[in-house]
């Protein structure tokens, strides 16, 4: 039986529309990036060094991970291409104390998770590993010796450990409860209720580096937190001496793979419409941290889901930046 020629032309048609489609949400044509840091003087984008010598090191918690398409997390990636996403929490130990930045999966992970839509779970699915909690208790860390967990956002993959932690502050933007929907990447169950002991954020009207805001959390400049535009609306980095004079920067969700900033790339488009606040501000932001890379190249910036750049520093307990 022969189809007729209007049968099909409607699936041409269907089939060219769908193919177009998946190429705008996977983002193409591309979303352009201006260089708007790249007229200002050096010195604006330099690096502070630490006021005295740094006694910092610090570890990477791999809690989960993730098998996708390159083409998923970075604009143009290949899609012939698998590509692993950590589900990172960070360890920062300092002689004037230890603290958390963001928790990764936390021990409700799977009944939080249960909430989210089918088209999210689907997107967003994961494989747990160890939970921050668990894989500090296994190497002798107490609890409650974690006096403060600092979030780059409250995303569910960030805060879903969040009261694995009932005896430490919890530190975070207030603009971060704006507006935390479900559709958008929020699990209230994460960080709601009584319990939760919140300390809010407050940046110093300090510069550091091209930031026109910074807090210096310990006083020495080891750990200075800069507040970072356009992923949520109270989005935080962190960056890190350490003690072998490394200096390393942590983002958060600015950009999912490292190369977003060398290349100066955004997330694919689809990735954009459901977890990024702003994209024109997330530009700006990748733009400022592509022209921060410029300027220090012995800067290492670590995405929180980069598994490529995480590996080769090493997972918990191995100690980064610790003089051999």
């Amino acid at each position: 039986m022969k189809l007729s020629s209007k049968i099909l032309i409607t699936i041409c048609l269907t089939f060219v529309s769908l193919f177009l489609f998946v190429l705008y949400f996977l983002g193409y044509p591309n979303e352009n990036i201006a260089f708007l840091f790249s007229d200002q003087k050096e010195t604006n984008s330099l690096i502070p060094k630490p006021k005295q010598k740094s006694s910092l090191v610090f570890s990477i918690l791999k809690t989960g991970e993730a098998k996708t398409l390159e083409a998923l997390v970075i604009e143009g990636g290949s899609v012939f291409k698998i590509v692993t996403v950590a589900h990172s929490g960070f360890y920062i130990q300092h002689p004037k104390g230890n603290f958390l930045f963001d928790t990764g999966l936390g021990t409700k992970i799977k009944e939080q998770f249960q909430v989210f839509p089918l088209y999210l779970k689907l997107l967003m699915d994961y494989q747990l590993i160890q939970t921050a909690s668990g894989q500090l208790e296994t190497n002798g860390v107490k609890m409650d010796s974690i006096q403060d967990v600092f979030f780059s956002h409250l995303h569910w993959d960030h805060a879903s450990g969040l009261k694995d932690f009932p005896s430490a502050k919890i530190h975070s933007l207030l603009s971060e409860l704006n507006n935390p929907k479900l559709e958008l990447g929020y699990i209230s169950s994460q960080f709601d209720g009584d319990s939760v002991n919140w300390n809010p954020l407050e940046f110093q009207n300090k510069p550091y580096a091209s930031y026109a805001k910074s807090l210096d959390w310990f006083g020495d400049g080891t750990a200075v937190f800069v507040p970072m535009k356009g992923h949520s609306e109270g989005s935080v980095g962190l960056f890190l001496h350490t003690e072998n004079r490394e200096t390393f920067f942590l983002t958060g969700d600015i950009v999912w793979r490292q190369e977003g900033f060398l290349n100066q790339k955004h997330k694919p488009r689809g990735a954009r419409w459901i977890v990024d606040f702003d994209t024109a501000t997330l530009g700006e932001e990748i733009s400022r941290v592509h022209e921060l890379l410029k300027v220090n190249p012995d800067l290492q910036v670590v995405p929180a889901h980069d598994h490529d750049v995480q590996s080769p520093l090493g997972f918990y307990p191995m100690l980064i930046g610790k003089n051999k």
